[in-house]
């Protein structure tokens, strides 16, 4: 069953309370609510689930004493075990799904590296639910959670952004430099060319480059002769990018001209993406140019291919998928290597690769 998450809104009152998911915490949902909006430091959420002929609201999830400093938050969780004038319960599954996306959405999106839960020592359901989702219990804390008026023990559970299983950074190795793969278990959504010695911006790829060895406390990639790139390739990261990693390893080593990745961009607009499936047509080792891309868009019509070359190439440099999606094999008219999304240095390494198996420093 598919689950959402909805940023909570007033008009959700009148739900919130036919399903019983505040009684413990408070009688007046409203102003509840209201708090929760009005303070930058909360982030919360309605789940739903589609039973019968509606959508459900299940769950309330949030974020809460976030931290742009610190870039940590605590994850809140109220639960409704069964949903009100409805002879099904809520499948067990969907409880997991929320937190997934709640924990996606904190990493990802906000860019949060540690969230941590409070668990009732005593409620097994919520810590085998936040097991399910790769949280780490730390400790238990004496009286560390208000339940129905008294406090209890709890566990306290966390986890780190690049340690989330599902959902990394993988990193191959070759003569020119890195390529950084990003994707789960069922798709590769990002490729990007990285330099030796380069500086790394984005924060999951910084932590997960510096938790693997290949980055330096400071992000910084190791250069090309650092013999944790040795053992980049043996760590575990999920299903797709993991394959992913091998194929890419396997045309560097000329072992491979072909990729059998499911590879969804991040990103695109319907033009973008019919770009990037006319280029992801361009065989191994050919080259065609930007003009050709566009008659091949036009149906072979002149006129509208010319004035569309341009658009063509800004799309070619959009592709958040270099490799995967060949764009390095689109070139100029007149034979000039124009544009890349990684630059002209990487386009010219993978054409003298593909064409002639060389390398150029």
């Amino acid at each position: 069953m598919d689950v959402i998450l909805s940023p909570i809104r007033i008009m959700d009152a009148t739900k919130i309370k036919a399903q019983h998911l505040l009684d413990r915490v408070t009688d007046d949902v409203p102003s509840y609510i209201r708090a929760i909006l009005s303070d930058v430091r909360k982030r919360f959420f309605v789940a739903y689930v589609h039973l019968g002929s509606e959508d459900v609201p299940f769950a309330i999830m949030g974020l809460d004493d976030i931290s742009k400093t610190n870039r940590n938050a605590a994850i809140i969780a109220q639960f409704a075990r069964q949903s009100e004038n409805m002879d099904e319960p809520i499948p067990d599954s969907c409880y997991a799904s929320a937190l997934d996306h709640l924990i996606r959405l904190a990493f990802f999106e906000m860019n949060l590296h540690r969230a941590t839960m409070l668990v009732c020592v005593e409620d097994t359901f919520a810590a085998k639910m936040v097991e399910d989702c790769h949280l780490v219990q730390e400790a238990i804390l004496e009286d560390a959670l208000c339940i129905d008026d008294h406090f209890v023990d709890a566990a306290l559970f966390s986890l780190l952004d690049s340690d989330y299983p599902d959902y990394s950074v993988g990193f191959v190795p070759f003569h020119k430099g890195v390529l950084a793969i990003r994707g789960d278990n069922t798709s590769v959504e990002s490729t990007r060319f990285m330099a030796y010695g380069e500086k790394l911006e984005d924060s999951l790829e910084r932590n997960v480059a510096i938790r693997t060895g290949i980055a330096d406390e400071n992000g910084t990639l190791k250069e090309a002769d650092a013999p944790e790139y040795r053992d980049v390739m043996t760590l575990q990261f999920p299903d797709e990018v993991a394959k992913c990693m091998q194929e890419i390893n396997e045309y560097f080593m000329k072992r491979r001209t072909t990729f059998t990745i499911h590879a969804v961009p991040l990103y695109g607009s319907d033009f973008q993406k019919r770009v990037w499936e006319k280029v992801s047509e361009i065989p191994y080792g050919d080259t065609v140019s930007y003009e050709e891309v566009a008659m091949a868009l036009t149906g072979g019509d002149k006129t509208s291919a010319r004035n569309l070359t341009r658009a063509v190439g800004a799309a070619c440099g959009e592709n958040p998928l270099p490799l995967l999606i060949p764009c390095h094999r689109v070139i100029g008219k007149d034979g000039r290597l124009v544009g890349f999304t990684a630059g002209l240095p990487y386009k010219e390494f993978l054409l003298n690769h593909e064409m002639f198996g060389i390398h150029l420093c």
